[in-house]
């Protein structure tokens, strides 16, 4: 059997169409945060290990390890699982599913990108719309089939910041956490450069209508 290089973990946001994550479960080590294992379900895809508190759903009876937690904690099912994936190695962790109605875990799942960010582990958070990482430094971020990207700075000022590719430029600016600026912009190739010399950025590609490429 490969390797499983990475951790794939799938949330129980609610969500119309699921088909986008067929393409990040390959070759992964999947956890399933409560009812994220119905996702599963439907997918035809066996999970590996799922935990949660089964508030949202009934215990599965499935081949798999569950872990089961206790209603009353101080986590989220969701960031349970980033912290168990934290515990097995992985460096490199996508959360599917949690982006959904509701605004409070969905700014959870934020703050778990953070977490990891800050742990140097890359984490991303994607629905079919959307793709939600946080960066610093010099990258090359390339479209992937999305129309737009934003970035946003991340809990305190980021300084020299430079967006070359796009179109609209940025060249060596300093950003506040209360500016919106630096939303929406258009990838007019197959990729952007993104420089900040300080701070941390949200980064979020997004599209008006389902991405599945």
């Amino acid at each position: 059997m490969a390797e499983k290089i990475k951790c794939v973990i799938v949330s129980g946001a609610p969500e119309a169409d699921i088909e986008y994550m067929k393409k990040y479960v390959d070759n992964s080590y999947i956890i399933c945060a409560d009812s994220g294992y119905k996702k599963c379900e439907r997918l035809g895809i066996l999970p590996d290990l799922i935990i949660g508190d089964f508030d949202s759903a009934q215990k599965p009876d499935c081949s798999c390890e569950i872990i089961a937690l206790k209603p009353r904690k101080d986590d989220t099912d969701t960031f349970f699982c980033v912290k168990t994936a934290l515990e097995k190695g992985f460096d490199e962790i996508v959360i599917l599913g949690g982006i959904g109605s509701r605004l409070d875990h969905t700014y959870s799942n934020i703050l778990s990108v953070n977490y990891c960010f800050d742990k140097h582990v890359k984490c991303t958070l994607v629905n079919a719309y959307n793709v939600l990482s946080v960066i610093s430094g010099e990258n090359v971020i390339h479209k992937n089939g999305f129309k737009y990207f934003s970035v946003f700075a991340l809990f305190g000022k980021c300084e020299g910041l430079t967006i070359d590719g796009a179109e609209y430029n940025l060249s060596d600016a300093d950003v506040l956490p209360t500016e919106q600026f630096t939303q929406s912009n258009e990838f007019v190739s197959d990729s952007v450069k993104i420089n900040v010399k300080e701070g941390k950025i949200l980064l979020i590609l997004s599209n008006d209508s389902l991405s599945f490429s």
